[in-house]
């Protein structure tokens, strides 16, 4: 059911904007009751971001899942591929700059996205710092693997917007990116 809102919601925000979408009318899109809504979302806001939540439980798996020898840089690239597969989909594509652009325009949407997906890139930088700890017994350094999880954030960002200038194949734009700032040692 609450994807089935979450679809719904977006529909509804990409057709008639965020801010003049009510949840009345997502409730009434779904068959449901005001009150219902609440017991699957805290808000509107909750819908287009919950999104982005799923996306980085899925990134998590991803990564813990990548063979514990392989390079962290090799290992947040391929914890990526689920986006990769997405935009892959000129449907989903569409979709996701749609939604894109609304967090975009709502200053207070695009500030609830940024901590989320900061929150997401200290996840990560716990994973990759405790499988480092784990893989080689010393302390990793922090600070350089939380930079390093911001570099590789930083190459999704800029393949993502390149996507939407020129829609050409995402995943090579992704490895290009990647491969033009891989760091020659991360000394973890």
């Amino acid at each position: 059911m609450q994807s089935r809102i979450a679809r719904t919601a977006e529909e509804l925000f990409v057709a008639k904007g965020f801010e003049e979408t009510t949840v009345d009318e997502i409730a009434a899109a779904v068959g449901m009751s005001q009150r219902s809504f609440f017991r699957y979302f805290a808000s509107k806001d909750e819908v287009v971001l919950d999104s982005l939540e799923r996306l980085g439980e899925e990134l998590a798996g991803r990564l813990e899942a990548r063979p514990p020898d392989e390079s962290e840089w090799d290992s947040l690239r391929h914890s990526f591929e689920p986006i990769v597969e997405r935009l892959a989909d000129p449907a989903m594509r569409e979709h996701d700059q749609a939604l894109q652009r609304i967090v975009d325009e709502s200053p207070r949407l695009l500030a609830a996205y940024l901590g989320r997906l900061d929150r997401l890139q200290r996840s990560l930088a716990e994973l990759l710092m405790d499988r480092a700890a784990a893989g080689c017994g010393g302390a990793p350094d922090r600070l350089v693997v939380r930079a390093l999880v911001g570099g590789a954030f930083a190459c999704l960002h800029a393949a993502m917007i390149h996507a939407v200038a020129e829609p050409d194949d995402f995943g090579t734009s992704l490895d290009r990116t990647m491969a033009a700032l891989r760091p020659a040692c991360i000394g973890v």
